[in-house]
């Protein structure tokens, strides 16, 4: 059997009643992104034949995140929504899949609410099933707190003989701390074959995919399982409560990691770092910062109290002070930024440049050496080399219908209170007197000010 000759099937249809919420469970967000999107990401990645999505509740909303999901990141693998008819369990889930499996030998089966699943983990399920020529394998973890997972059931020489679901285990079952993952890879035809022989069961009466695993050894198929070390990976949530718990989870050992890289983190338990970022050594991390997905910071940096940064690049030997926001931003070596600093979507800052307190750019690119020191909004500009931004600098970019672009050559010296109405250019090494409306492009080295005269007169006293 090829290695890509599979399908990923994942299980989605559930109310997720603990939610308490009008959102499908699996549309609810972990760390920003929904749950469904961690599964989907994990399953492209492997390259399969197909997706097929068991969906129930609100499905339309669950198909309409799938398909912008594929539109966005160019998704070409084929995606097939099977609206689950019988809401009673994951064997009954499976079995209405049925008709959609053709052309296909082999099926991984995930759930959609176990965010924090590795493809590479997958990937070993799949090349240990077709080394083992198995007709099912299925990953499981040893645990501390078991709750209400299914447990593994061993023969007397290890042997995987079947999966129990805590509602109908006996005493002695439920003392096992080998849990079901509930994701597996089946061969087709055995899965096929055990679905059509299921049973209901429990008090609700659900068909129970893991009897698939007994009834497959019984026609003398052969199981196998993968242990992994790793819980967070296969951890599902059910509530908004397990939500948190697993986000806590895995902040925590996101920051062990970076402590150990190097990273000095002052506060670990008031500092929130998402799973993929990457911190270079000797960076100080202050209490209160929130680093988001996406984001890569350099060494020897320091990110203030309460900094907010947001898939954006921060280079070698950048200062951030407190309270600063930083969106999809690059930032160059040398560089400060804040306090109170809001960089949004789309700008860069070149190597040495500095944005000061109570100062937002959007859209922009400031030139090496550079400064916005205070009170100034830059938006839809090009900022040259060695430019002064006085305080109080605002670039007029919107007309109400438009945005239209400043721009200022290297060297050039703007006057505090200085409005720029874009489009506009002010040339190099250009100075414009402070509280100036520039509405005109100003020559290279030339002086420009806009700006009423002043009078004095006679103070009136009554």
């Amino acid at each position: 059997m090829k290695d890509k000759d599979f399908s990923v099937l994942i299980l989605a249809a559930g109310l997720g009643t603990r939610m308490n919420s009008n959102i499908p469970k699996v549309l609810h967000k972990f760390d920003e992104r929904p749950l469904i999107e961690y599964v989907l990401d994990a399953s492209a990645e492997l390259k399969p034949k197909k997706i097929i999505l068991v969906i129930g509740y609100k499905s339309e909303m669950v198909v309409d995140f799938v398909n912008k999901w594929r539109d966005r990141n160019l998704i070409k693998i084929p995606v097939i929504f099977v609206k689950q008819k019988l809401l009673k369990g994951s064997g009954r889930a499976v079995y209405e899949a049925i008709p959609y499996l053709k052309g296909t030998e082999k099926i991984l089966i995930l759930s959609g609410d176990v965010p924090l699943i590795k493809s590479s983990v997958l990937s070993k399920m799949l090349k240990v099933f077709d080394k083992t020529s198995s007709d099912t394998v299925v990953l499981t973890c040893k645990v501390s707190d078991v709750k209400k997972y299914g447990r593994i059931i061993r023969d007397e020489d290890g042997g995987f003989k079947s999966i129990v679901e805590a509602e109908v285990a006996s005493e002695s079952q439920l003392k096992i701390n080998e849990i079901n993952s509930g994701i597996y890879v089946f061969k087709k035809n055995a899965l096929v074959k055990a679905l059509k022989k299921l049973k209901p069961k429990g008090p609700k009466k659900e068909y129970y995919l893991t009897d698939c695993i007994e009834l497959i050894n019984k026609d003398s198929g052969k199981t196998d399982t993968i242990v992994i070390e790793d819980e967070m990976q296969i951890t599902g949530v059910n509530s908004r409560k397990e939500i948190s718990i697993l986000y806590k989870k895995m902040n925590e050992a996101k920051i062990e990691e970076l402590l150990n890289e190097g990273v000095s983190i002052i506060d670990p338990e008031n500092t929130y770092i998402a799973i993929d970022v990457k911190i270079g050594k000797d960076t100080v991390i202050y209490p209160g910062c929130v680093i988001k997905a996406g984001t890569s910071i350099g060494e020897n940096c320091i990110i203030g109290h309460y900094s907010l940064i947001d898939n954006s690049k921060i280079c070698d030997n950048v200062e951030i002070k407190p309270f600063s926001c930083i969106f999809q931003s690059v930032i160059k070596n040398f560089s400060t930024i804040g306090p109170f600093s809001h960089l949004r979507p789309n700008s860069v800052l070149a190597e040495k440049t500095k944005v000061g307190n109570f100062s937002e750019v959007k859209k922009s690119i400031i030139g090496r050496g550079s400064k916005v020191p205070h009170l100034s909004y830059i938006g839809d500009s090009e900022i040259g080399e060695g430019v002064n931004i006085g305080a109080g600098t605002i670039t007029c970019n919107y007309d109400g219908k438009e945005k239209h672009k400043t721009i200022i050559e290297d060297g050039a010296f703007i006057g505090s209170n200085t409005n720029l109405v874009a489009p506009v250019r002010v040339g190099k090494r250009a100075l414009i007197g402070a509280g100036s409306t520039i509405t005109e492009d100003i020559p290279d080295d030339k002086l420009a000010i806009a700006r009423a005269k002043q009078v004095i007169k006679e103070k009136r006293i009554k």
